[in-house]
């Protein structure tokens, strides 16, 4: 079971050791900025980290006997009717996440939430205003482009296809199988986060979601329609780079 706990957990320390060096690399090169990144850089050291995580889930799943395409179990057959659950699935998930945001908020801010969004989504703007050299909106946009289809199903793979059934097998309970994983997802999305009020909405929200996630996947038996699910979600963080490069900050 320690490589239950391991995978689902292992992804936070990778993500930070993955943007510190980045960081650093930008320093060398001349970039001037604040720590921790450009808002669209996220893509980029999240991309980093799924390459390592295939690889590490690829070694553990063939000592075990098994591999990644057993894991998903992707059929021909079912393509249109996994991608229209990955669609029901999006919309079932979202309503939780929004109003997990929304409750967060209203708790710490009360009936003025929506005033604060700025200050807990988007940070100081002045520390993201600044000209990005041509060379580095090009290498987001590009690794942005890839990001959806990397991280949607490595992500899916390690809390709900790897993690959650071996923590039900051994512990012999459903809720905690679904929420330790559900932890450790949530945990790394707080990288994320502009702000430490915007660390919590995040934390509670992705919570949600991958206990949203683990209950499906546990009753549907099916990985892929959550692939879809994530890769439709992952494609919104995609999108922001290539904003940036169209309309030329440079």
């Amino acid at each position: 079971m320690k490589n239950a706990w391991f995978v689902s957990f292992i992804r936070f320390p990778m993500l930070i050791v993955a943007l510190f060096f980045l960081f650093l690399l930008l320093k060398i090169v001349g970039l001037s900025f604040r720590f921790p990144f450009l808002p669209e850089f996220s893509n980029v050291y999240f991309t980093i980290v799924n390459v390592f995580c295939f690889y590490l889930l690829h070694r553990l799943l063939k000592k075990e006997g098994r591999s990644i395409k057993d894991i998903i179990n992707f059929r021909m057959e079912r393509v249109g009717k996994d991608i229209l659950f990955g669609m029901l699935w999006l919309v079932v998930l979202y309503v939780p996440f929004v109003v997990t945001i929304l409750g967060i908020m209203f708790v710490m801010y009360g009936p003025d939430l929506f005033e604060h969004f700025p200050t807990v989504f988007a940070g100081n703007e002045d520390i993201f205003s600044f000209p990005r050299p041509g060379w580095l909106l090009w290498l987001t946009a590009g690794i942005s482009f890839v990001f959806p289809f990397l991280n949607a199903p490595i992500e899916e793979l390690m809390y709900r296809g790897y993690a959650q059934p071996l923590f039900i097998s051994h512990l012999k309970k459903v809720w905690v199988g679904i929420f330790i994983p559900s932890v450790g997802f949530a945990l790394q999305h707080i990288i994320l986060a502009v702000s430490l009020q915007g660390a919590i909405v995040y934390a509670a929200a992705f919570f949600v979601w991958g206990i949203g996630s683990g209950i499906i996947f546990h009753k549907q038996k099916r990985l892929f329609p959550l692939i879809v699910c994530h890769f439709f979600v992952n494609i919104a963080f995609g999108v922001l780079p290539l904003i940036f490069l169209i309309s030329g900050q440079t």
